[in-house]
């Protein structure tokens, strides 16, 4: 006799950027193995490969995660870690750099207890500004966010990138360019065209596709971080997935 199957629950979520809506199972212990391997290794694209993995085998293929923007991802693997493992994370975080002399007693390595609620993270979309940049009367450009390889081949970090590689970036993040009602998608053609392209716009039209990228939100979460030595606190800010993780 074979043995009983365990049914599973499935749940709707909102991806941030784009309002639609996918349903998602908890992911199951052969998955938070998978997770647990890729966080002990301490690498940052292991990491990423395995949220994907998991969020794809949790929606059973139906969300392309290599086209999910970094906030995205994020976001979506949170939620998911809170259906399946609960919503409350418990953190142990180190005493803040520039909050070291609330009191006498204030030591670098104080730790603080956090507890955070998943359902209480949010993604403020409100402020990014639309893909669609016109150019001239006839001619635009569609962009996207980048993805999170793409974050990390040009190690971005926090609001920072090399200026050599943000031309880079932005041609990688071309979907397609319109003249009237001609379309002209990025994947027929060359990079050296995309980049020729680019160079020949103006420095006012080059900064319309700048503040496009400059509006992509972050996973984000603020938290007070009491003195385990005389209680007072300070608003910290917890910023990408890694920081709810410990």
């Amino acid at each position: 006799m074979a043995l009983p199957k365990v049914s599973t629950p499935t749940y709707e979520l909102t991806i941030p950027s784009s309002g639609e809506k996918v349903t998602y199972r908890p992911f199951l212990v052969k998955e938070e193995k998978r997770l647990l391997m890729a966080m002990e290794s301490k690498d940052t694209k292991a990491m990423t490969k395995a949220m994907e993995d998991i969020i794809s085998s949790c929606t059973d293929g139906d969300v392309k995660t290599n086209e999910l923007a970094p906030f995205d991802l994020e976001y979506f693997f949170l939620q998911l870690r809170g259906r399946s493992i609960g919503e409350i994370i418990e953190l142990k975080s180190p005493r803040p750099p520039n909050f070291t002399n609330c009191c006498k007693e204030a030591e670098e390595g104080d730790v603080c207890n956090l507890s955070i609620n998943i359902d209480d993270i949010k993604v403020d979309t409100s402020g990014i500004k639309p893909s669609d940049i016109e150019i001239t009367k006839d001619i635009g450009v569609k962009m996207k966010f980048p993805q999170m390889d793409m974050v990390q081949k040009y190690n971005i970090e926090g609001d920072t990138i090399k200026s050599e590689d943000v031309f880079k970036l932005i041609t990688d993040c071309v979907d397609y360019i319109w003249d009237g009602d001609d379309i002209f998608k990025a994947k027929d053609h060359s990079k050296k065209e995309l980049n020729d392209f680019i160079d020949s716009l103006s420095s006012g039209q080059f900064e319309k596709i700048r503040d496009f990228f400059e509006s992509m939100p972050r996973l984000s979460h603020d938290v007070d971080w009491k003195c385990p030595r005389c209680g007072k606190s300070k608003t910290l800010v917890l910023t990408g997935v890694d920081s709810f993780f410990g």
